[in-house]
C-alpha cells in the first residue's frame, strides 16, 4: 500500500523536472521600456485552428499572422496592464512567434495550443522601483520572471492575475531563497534521493545514533551540489542535461540498493559529495534556465543554494523523525515498511533512468 502510494504520487510527474520556469512570462527593462515575452492560448489572440486538430502549427500561424497583427497591440492592451512606480504604461508594440517545443535542436516545430507573444511598453522616466503586472491571458504558467541590470526576481500571478515586484538586492535574495526551496519541493528526483539516503542510515543505525551519520552525508551532499552548481552557473563546467539527468536518476537507484542491502555504512561521505556534484548540475540547469545576467547573480546563487539546503535538511529531519517514531510504535513492522519504500523509490529511479536514456 505504501509503495503504491509513493508510485502513484510520483509517476505523473514529468521525468525532466528541473526547468520550472521555461514557460514563465519574462519581463526586462530596455532603454526605459518594459519588454515582455510569454505564451498565450492561440484563440485568445484571434488565431484559428484551420485543420481541425485543436492546435496551431507554424504554417497556420504564418497564414494568419498579418491579419492578427493589425489588432494584436489592442488585444494585448485589453489583457495586459503594466505599471511602473504606480504609473500605468501603454503597450505600443507587439509581435508573434511560434512556440518551439525543443529550442535546443533543429527538429521540426510541432503544433501547440500556445503561441509566443512579445510586447514593448511606452517609455518611463526615472528609476524603476516597483513594477505591477496584470495578465488575464490563458498561459501554461503563472510564473513571471522580471530582471534588469541590478535585480532578478521570480514571482507568481495571484488568483486575479496580478503580481507586484519591489526591486532591490533584498527582493532578489528572498525570491531565489524561495525558488531554491520550491525546487526541492517540486523536484521529485532530488526529494526521493534524500528520502532513501535517510532510510539507508536508519537501516544500520538505531535511536539517536542515526543523527550524526545523516548529518555527515547530507552535509557532504550539500557541499557537492553547491560546488557544481556554481561551476556550471559561471560556465566553468558544461555537461548536457541529457547526460546529467539519467545520472541523477541512476543515483537514486544506487542509493536504494545500498539501503536495501543495509550497506549505508559503505555510503561514505565522499561518495555523497560526488553524488552531490551530479545533482548540482541538475540544480544549475534550473537556475540557468532563468536567463539571469544581473549584478546580483552572486546573491541569487547564494540564496538559491541556501533555499535548497534548508528544504533538504527539513526533508531529512522529517524522514528521520517519522522513522524513529515508527521504530518505537511498530518495531516489528518498521523494517518491512522501510524495505517497501526503498523498493518503490528504487523502481521509480530505474523508470526515470530508462525514460531519460531512451531519447538519447
Amino acid at each position: 500500500m505504501l509503495a503504491a502510494t509513493v508510485v502513484a504520487v510520483i509517476v505523473p510527474t514529468a521525468a525532466w523536472a528541473h526547468d520550472g520556469t521555461s514557460e514563465a512570462l519574462t519581463l526586462t527593462v530596455d532603454q526605459g521600456r518594459a519588454v515582455g515575452t510569454g505564451l498565450v492560448e492561440f484563440a485568445e489572440l484571434g488565431l484559428e485552428d484551420t485543420n481541425g486538430d485543436g492546435l496551431i502549427d507554424a504554417t497556420e500561424l504564418s497564414e494568419q499572422e498579418a491579419t492578427v497583427a493589425a489588432t494584436l497591440v489592442e488585444t494585448l492592451r485589453d489583457n495586459v496592464t503594466l505599471a511602473v512606480n504606480g504609473e500605468e504604461l501603454s503597450i505600443i508594440g507587439a509581435g508573434l512567434s511560434f512556440r518551439n517545443t525543443d529550442s535546443s535542436t533543429d527538429s521540426e516545430l510541432e503544433a501547440s495550443e500556445y503561441v509566443g507573444v512579445a510586447f514593448a511598453s511606452s517609455e518611463f522616466e526615472g528609476d524603476l522601483n516597483e513594477l505591477t503586472v496584470s495578465w488575464s491571458f490563458t498561459s501554461p504558467s503563472n510564473a513571471i520572471l522580471f530582471s534588469d541590470a541590478d535585480s532578478a526576481i521570480l514571482g507568481h500571478l495571484s488568483d486575479d492575475g496580478v503580481v507586484s515586484f519591489a526591486l532591490g538586492t533584498w527582493a532578489t535574495a528572498t525570491s531565489f531563497l524561495m525558488q531554491g526551496i520550491d525546487h526541492i519541493q517540486f523536484g521529485p528526483d532530488h526529494l526521493l534521493f534524500l528520502i532513501v539516503l535517510a532510510l539507508g542510515v536508519v537501516g544500520v543505525k538505531k535511536g539517536r545514533a542515526v543523527w550524526w551519520p545523516a548529518v555527515k552525508l547530507v552535509t557532504a551532499f550539500t557541499l557537492g551540489h553547491a560546488i557544481s552548481l556554481c561551476l556550471a552557473y559561471f560556465g566553468l563546467v558544461n555537461i548536457p542535461a541529457g547526460v546529467v539527468e539519467p545520472l541523477i536518476a541512476l543515483s537514486i537507484v544506487a542509493a536504494a540498493v545500498l539501503a536495501l542491502r543495509r550497506k549505508a555504512a559503505e555510503y561514505r561521505w565522499w561518495i555523497a559529495g560526488v553524488v552531490g556534484l551530479v545533482h548540482g548540475l541538475g540544480f544549475a540547469s534550473s537556475l540557468s534556465s532563468l536567463g539571469l545576467v544581473t549584478s546580483d547573480h552572486v546573491i541569487a546563487l547564494i540564496t538559491f543554494n541556501l533555499g535548497i539546503d534548508i528544504a533538504q535538511t527539513v526533508v531529512v529531519l522529517i524522514v528521520l523523525a517519522v522513522a524513529l517514531l515508527l521504530m518505537r510504535w511498530v518495531p516489528k513492522r518498521f523494517e518491512i515498511l522501510r524495505i517497501i519504500v526503498c523498493v518503490a523509490i528504487g523502481i521509480m529511479g530505474l523508470f526515470w533512468t530508462i525514460t531519460r536514456v531512451l531519447p538519447l
